[in-house]
C-alpha cells in the first residue's frame, strides 16, 4: 500500500501493518476481500495481475497460492520484496509495464494515496488486455456534500478519500465501465476498533502531522467515511482511424 512516498512516518492505512514490527495484514476485509474481489472479477489461475502498492507481498502470495501470476508494484525501495515473487519499484502514475500485459489490476488501499489518479488509471487502462479487470477497494465519501473539510485536512491520508461519482467518472474517461460497486463499510469498522483496542487512539491510523486526531475524526464522521470494493472492465481499444490515436 505504500504510495504515498513521502518521508513523514507512514499511517497504518498505508502500510497495512497494526504497529511497527508486526506481521500480520491490517487492511479492511484483509485477504477475505481480496478473494472476492478476485472472484468476482473471474481472475482464474494462468492470469496475471498487478498488484499496485504491494507493500510486504500479503496479496501477492494470496495469489500465488492460488495460481496467479502477481506482479509487484511499489514506489517504496525499502518495502520487504517477497519470495518467488517479481516486485518492481516504481510509481503508479508510471508502470514500467508493455501495453495489454496483463489481466488484471489490484488497487488495495492505494487509489487514495496517488499524487495524480487520473494519470494512474490511464496507466491501469494501458497495461490492461481488453476486457482485463480492475479491482479497487478504499476509502469514500458516503456524505459527499462534506468532503471539502476532510479534503482541506493537513497531514492525514483521510484528506485523499475518493468520492463515488468522482471515481466512475474518472474511470470511464480512462476506458473503463464499471461493473460492481459494493459498500463494505463494516470492515472499516473493525479495523477502527483493532487500532483503538491496540494504541488506546486512532492517531496514527490516518497519520496526524497537521491537525489534531479529534479534527480528523469529526470531519470523517461527518463525510461518513466508508470502504468500497469496484470491479470495472477494460473497454475494447478502438483500432485507430486515419491517423488517430487508440482510445486509452
Amino acid at each position: 500500500m505504500t504510495l504515498a512516498c513521502t518521508t513523514r512516518d507512514r499511517s497504518a492505512y498505508e502500510t497495512g501493518r497494526l504497529a511497527e514490527g508486526d506481521t500480520r495484514l491490517f487492511r479492511p476485509g484483509a485477504l477475505e476481500l481480496t478473494s472476492r474481489a478476485i472472484a468476482l472479477a473471474h481472475v482464474g489461475a494462468g492470469a496475471t495481475v498487478l498488484d499496485l502498492g504491494c507493500g510486504a507481498g500479503d496479496t501477492l502470495r494470496y495469489l500465488q497460492a492460488r495460481g496467479i501470476d502477481g506482479i509487484g508494484i511499489d514506489c517504496a525501495d525499502n518495502a520487504a520484496s517477497p519470495e518467488k515473487h517479481v516486485r518492481i519499484v516504481a510509481r503508479a502514475e508510471a508502470l514500467p509495464l508493455a501495453d495489454g500485459s496483463v489481466h488484471g489490476v489490484l488497487a488495495e488501499c492505494s487509489l487514495s494515496l496517488f499524487q495524480d489518479r487520473e494519470r494512474a488509471l490511464a496507466e491501469c487502462a494501458r497495461v490492461l488486455v481488453d476486457g482485463g479487470r480492475l479491482m479497487i477497494s478504499d476509502v469514500y465519501a458516503r456524505n459527499p456534500d462534506a468532503i471539502a473539510p476532510v479534503r482541506s485536512l493537513r497531514g492525514t491520508r483521510a484528506g485523499r478519500m475518493l468520492m463515488r461519482d468522482e471515481l466512475e467518472a474518472g474511470l470511464s474517461n480512462a476506458g473503463f465501465t464499471t461493473n460492481v460497486w459494493e459498500d463494505h463499510s463494516p470492515a472499516l469498522r473493525e479495523c477502527a476498533a483493532r487500532f483503538l483496542f491496540e494504541h488506546g487512539t486512532l492517531d496514527g491510523l490516518w497519520g496526524c502531522g497537521g491537525e489534531s486526531s479529534q479534527a480528523i475524526q469529526a470531519e470523517m464522521r461527518a463525510a461518513r467515511v466508508g470502504y468500497f470494493l469496484l470491479i470495472a472492465t477494460r473497454r475494447k481499444r478502438q483500432a485507430p482511424t486515419g491517423g488517430g490515436s487508440d482510445e486509452r
